[in-house]
């Protein structure tokens, strides 16, 4: 019988990590960290034959390097890339782990490309297919013994102005494990357009009185998202032209999106190979322009971590003692974050030894790269059905909707297993 064993991601956003287990072999699928505290998940690496990373996010694979793994690392190619970015990110900011575990990580890595079979062991071949959430994204099509598994990581099933939607050409499915972030029946997002005019307004409002807009991101994927976003509106004019500011780590996985063009959405491909650069004019902090971005003129920052929970973003949190500023958050957030803080109305936060008195707007436009509710029903509709569901990665509530909903609509078995569970897979 094979198993699955759940590390992480269950009831909860964060610490992905599950283990397939046959009578043969023993795989990971994902192996990340929790974005509040920087926990790891507690596994036993003896005996394991491989580690399979469906994006470069740290809840997916930012504990890879702290556990030294002898077995290969499987990952797409601009994943690799951008794994190496958050990586050193991590090393630095947080201390987990030491820069020489890195650079053990990458020389175990075995790069895959989507749609292409690849023997792990000899009872299980991975498939790769574009999962849309942000660049080299993929949800992991495992065969085990002729028993299908689907892992579907973090999916979007709409398009973007960066990345194509979620591939749901997919093969036979036994079991599905799906990401339930926005997995109850209220998680109904707007359109992209409508998000973006938001967006758009609230920066406007903002410069037009002197101010300064705050955007925390995740430096992979929401960044590309909302950079892309502002050139194109000062393009046509619809929005003042004023400083970009953007971290340093942004700019590395930004020129990672450029590197990796034939990945990318067509639109924005077919710029890139006509010469014009979609993600515009962005000035990078350094100490020369870092007086400017405290000085009278109004700008835009973006800077991570998108949860407001370390980075550089941190030390741009004192502008809210003015009420003429303004942070926008553009993405979930997790419990025990100061991003969680700041949207559930935090009148003052303590990031550093200092409280800092919020008296600037707190703004959420949810620029998710995550399927809401409607594409989550969606995607379910477009693929195989499966025979089982195993739902994860979402808060209790959200992962517990998704898998009433999945029965009742689907007369499908739907679990949500809790963290530590072990279960039959088929």
């Amino acid at each position: 019988m094979t198993i699955v064993k759940f590390h992480g991601g269950c009831h909860q956003i964060g610490m992905s990590c599950v283990e397939i287990n046959t009578k043969n072999s023993k795989i990971l699928l994902d192996c990340g960290m929790n974005p509040s505290d920087n926990t790891v998940p507690q596994i036993n690496t003896n005996n394991l034959d491989g580690v399979v990373i469906s994006h470069a996010h740290l809840d997916h694979c930012g504990a890879v390097p702290y556990f030294n793994f002898k077995a290969p690392i499987y990952a797409t190619t601009p994943s690799i890339d951008l794994m190496y970015i958050l990586w050193r990110d991590i090393a630095k900011l947080s201390k987990t782990y030491p820069e020489e575990n890195i650079q053990k990580a990458m020389e175990n890595i075995k790069p895959v490309n989507y749609n292409e079979n690849i023997k792990i062991t000899k009872d299980i071949t991975m498939k790769p297919y574009d999962a849309g959430h942000i660049l080299g994204s993929a949800s992991i099509y495992l065969d085990i013994n002729g028993k299908k598994l689907l892992y579907t990581g973090d999916i979007n099933e709409i398009e973007t102005r960066t990345l194509k939607p979620a591939d749901t050409n997919i093969d036979e499915i036994d079991t599905l494990i799906i990401e339930a972030t926005y997995g109850a029946p209220t998680d109904i997002k707007p359109s992209r357009k409508s998000l973006e005019r938001q967006l758009i307004d609230e920066i406007s409002a903002t410069i037009n009185k002197g101010g300064k807009v705050i955007i925390p991101v995740f430096s992979v994927g929401r960044s590309q998202e909302i950079i892309a976003i502002l050139h194109n509106y000062m393009k046509s004019n619809s929005l003042k032209k004023v400083p970009i500011y953007v971290e340093g780590s942004l700019i590395h996985t930004t020129g990672v999106y450029l590197s990796h063009s034939s990945w990318l959405n067509p639109k924005l491909r077919n710029s890139l190979e006509n010469g014009v650069n979609p993600f515009g004019d962005i000035t990078i902090v350094n100490k020369e322009n870092n007086r400017e971005m405290y000085g009278r003129e109004p700008c835009i920052i973006i800077s991570t971590s998108g949860m407001v929970q370390g980075g550089p973003v941190l030390q741009y949190l004192k502008l809210l003692k003015s009420p003429k500023n303004k942070i926008i958050l553009t993405g979930f957030q997790a419990e025990g974050t100061l991003g969680r803080e700041l949207e559930e109305g935090a009148e003052e936060i303590t990031p550093f030894r200092n409280k800092i008195p919020i008296k600037g707007e707190i703004v959420k436009i949810e620029f998710t790269a995550h399927s809401d509710y409607n594409s989550l029903i969606r995607y379910m509709k477009k693929i195989p059905k499966p025979k089982k569901i195993f739902v994860m990665h979402g808060e209790r509530y959200q992962c517990l909707s998704l898998a009433m909903t999945i029965w009742k609509n689907f007369k499908i078995p739907a679990i949500a297993p809790t963290s530590s569970s072990i279960l039959p897979l088929f």
